[in-house]
């Protein structure tokens, strides 16, 4: 694949055929990924792959601790890595994706069957209905300096994937209670549980796949001297 028309092509995707990825295939985009840059050759990332049974206990997990069910509240969020309160002109920009996302994917008020089928397919606590997702994982002690060495092995596996025909959402949601993967995988506390990627294979006539994205232009985040 092109690799310029692969950086446009890929987007954030939100709802997924329910066909699992062949382990081998997730193999070959970690190590292609592993390739990506990092300081110093220092190679600050961890996976943990998830499918199958293992990955729909996670999601019962993350559903019970956002919507516990009649008389109980949520449990608060309290990630690795916190996420700030976003001011201006950020805000702005979140809110006008989520205006835009919800667009498409209101079904006729009538119909609750798919009302409650979208609600499934597009909940973040659902991985948005991925058969596979990835936790990255990473070394408390040397962070936030390995930060910038996670996202770009993270924007390359967002890349591999295309070349198999599977789409991926980057996520932080899905790391915001940190005790679910601690217990179910021993994972200690010298680590930080840094983000999730859903990954499978894209319903391509889902709305919420296809709706109009936008970027701001050049002049408002790009400033030239001497050139």
């Amino acid at each position: 694949m092109d690799l310029i028309k692969a950086i446009y092509d890929r987007r954030s995707i939100r709802s997924f055929k329910p066909d699992p990825v062949p382990k081998d295939v997730l193999a070959r985009i970690i190590d292609t990924s592993r390739w990506s840059p990092s300081g110093s050759n220092t190679q600050p990332w961890e996976f943990l792959i998830l499918g199958g049974t293992v990955l729909k206990e996670v999601k019962e997990r993350l559903v019970k601790a956002t919507q516990p069910g009649p008389g109980k509240s949520p449990v608060a969020a309290h990630p690795d890595i916190p996420y700030p309160p976003m001011p201006e002109p950020f805000i702005s920009r979140q809110r006008a994706l989520g205006k835009a996302m919800q667009a498409y994917l209101s079904p006729p008020r009538s119909d609750r069957q798919a009302t409650n089928r979208i609600i499934r397919q597009t909940s973040a606590g659902h991985f948005f209905g991925a058969p596979n997702a990835l936790i990255i994982l990473v070394e408390r002690e040397i962070c936030p300096r390995a930060f910038l060495g996670l996202g770009m092995i993270t924007q390359t596996i967002a890349l591999t994937a295309l070349n198999y025909g599977l789409g991926t959402c980057i996520m932080s949601m899905v790391t915001y209670w940190p005790e679910i993967y601690r217990k179910m995988f021993q994972i200690p506390e010298s680590k930080l549980i840094a983000f999730g990627i859903a990954i499978g294979y894209p319903d391509t006539d889902a709305p919420v796949n296809n709706f109009p994205r936008s970027r701001e232009p050049l002049d408002t985040f790009v400033q030239w001297s001497g050139i």
